[in-house]
């Protein structure tokens, strides 16, 4: 059984990589007056935190499928990773702090809430792999399956509502644009080269 423990957390990424201002050869609006340099570090910083999840999901444990005790366990520490990597980024979009842009607030306030239900929604999905039995095979994966429906409730987590809020923005659509961090979020998607 091919567990896609990530399911939850593919929600954000993907919705990240679509951020970027409209369609692929889109014309950029007119550019606002330029950013200031606290507005930047701060779009940049808030960036990071959420790329730094995005990459943090690329890189969970692997799923040991030796036995069916080494899939529970290794499915709770790929569980358990992604929630501290939610976590982190719901703490370091508090600590940002009252951002230098009209209007950002409640973008940063939006993706920390956002953040904070994809980490309760991990820990639901944590408590259900917990009580599941790898001692049967049918109860193994009925509460696999259990866990997989927790973690596929993560598609419903929608980020769009906040990315336009980035983009409608003048001043912080700017700011992004100038921050090193947030240019993943503009790049267009590279096509996949087939195999050789």
């Amino acid at each position: 059984m091919k567990l896609r423990s990530t399911a939850v957390l593919a929600a954000v990424p993907l919705a990240l990589a679509g951020c970027a201002g409209g369609p692929a050869g889109a014309p950029e609006p007119p550019a606002p007056q330029a950013p200031s340099a606290e507005a930047v570090a701060w779009t940049g910083k808030m960036c990071g935190l959420i790329s730094g999840f995005s990459a943090a999901q690329q890189n969970l444990p692997a799923l040991d499928q030796s036995n069916t005790g080494t899939v529970k366990d290794s499915v709770i520490n790929r569980i358990d990773a992604a929630s501290k990597a939610a976590d982190d980024a719901a703490r370091g979009l508090q600590d940002l702090g009252a951002p230098p842009v009209k209007g950002a607030e409640q973008l940063g306030t939006g993706f920390q809430e956002s953040f904070g239900e994809v980490r309760d929604l991990l820990h639901g999905a944590r408590a259900k792999a917990e009580q599941v039995d790898p001692t049967d095979k049918q109860r193994f994966q009925e509460g696999m399956t259990a866990v997989q429906q927790e973690l596929d409730k993560g598609g419903q987590l929608d980020l769009k509502d906040k990315l336009v809020q980035l983009e409608q923005n003048q001043q912080l659509n700017a700011a992004a644009h100038q921050a090193q961090e947030c240019r993943p979020f503009f790049a267009k998607p590279q096509q996949q080269q087939p195999p050789r």
